[in-house]
C-alpha cells in the first residue's frame, strides 16, 4: 500500500524544473519592466566596540564562568565594578558599497569582517555598541527601516548541500538575471 501512495504522488521537482521556473520568472520581470533592486550602502565613521574582561579571567573555563557570573550579578546591584576595558572591533570606517557591483571584503581571521557585515545589516549582538551612520540609498538605517531592505546571511552553511557546484553557480546566475549558457 505504501508503494501505491508513492506512485500516486507527482515526481519531485528537478534542478532543470527549478532552472526553467527561474528563467520564466526573469523573463516576466523583464517583460513588465521590473529591474533588480538597486541599493547603495554608505557608512560613515562606523565604529563597533565592546567591553572585555582583563586578566586571566577572560578565558572561558568553568571556574571563570562561575566567578564572572557572580561578579556580573554583584555589579548589577552596584556592590562592585567588573574589571573590563573597551575594545574597538571596527574603528571609524567610512565608505560606499555601490549597487550591482561585486565587493570583496578581505581580512585576517578575527579581524572583524563578520562584525562589519552585521553592523551594515543592523544585526549586531546586543553586547556590541555601534556608532556612526549606516545608510541605504541615503536613508539612515534604524529600527523603522523595512526588514526587506537589509539582511545578513551567515558564513556557515545552514542549507542541505544537494546541488553540485555547477548547479549552485547556475542558480546564482539565474537569481542575478544573467544567462551564461
Amino acid at each position: 500500500m505504501a508503494a501505491r501512495r508513492a506512485e500516486d504522488e507527482p515526481p519531485p521537482f528537478t534542478h532543470e524544473d527549478n532552472r526553467r521556473f527561474l528563467q520564466m520568472l526573469r523573463d516576466k520581470k523583464q517583460m513588465l519592466g521590473i529591474g533588480s533592486p538597486k541599493v547603495e550602502v554608505q557608512f560613515q565613521d562606523l565604529t563597533v566596540e565592546t567591553h572585555v574582561r582583563i586578566g586571566r579571567r577572560e578565558l572561558p573555563t568553568l571556574p571563570n564562568c562561575v566567578v564572572n557570573a557572580a561578579q556580573e550579578l554583584a555589579s548589577h546591584s552596584h556592590m562592585c565594578t567588573p574589571r573590563k576595558r573597551a575594545v574597538k572591533i571596527i574603528n571609524g570606517a567610512s565608505g560606499t558599497i555601490r549597487p550591482s557591483r561585486m565587493t570583496l571584503l578581505l581580512g585576517a581571521p578575527g579581524s572583524g569582517k563578520t562584525t562589519f557585515l552585521k553592523a551594515l545589516a543592523g544585526k549586531l549582538d546586543l553586547s556590541l555598541k555601534r556608532k556612526g551612520k549606516v545608510m541605504y540609498n541615503g536613508d539612515e538605517v534604524n529600527s523603522s527601516t523595512p526588514q526587506h531592505m537589509h539582511a545578513y546571511i551567515s558564513q556557515y552553511d545552514l542549507h542541505h548541500a544537494e546541488m553540485t557546484v555547477r548547479e549552485t553557480i547556475d542558480f546564482a546566475s539565474n537569481m542575478l538575471g544573467t544567462d551564461n549558457e
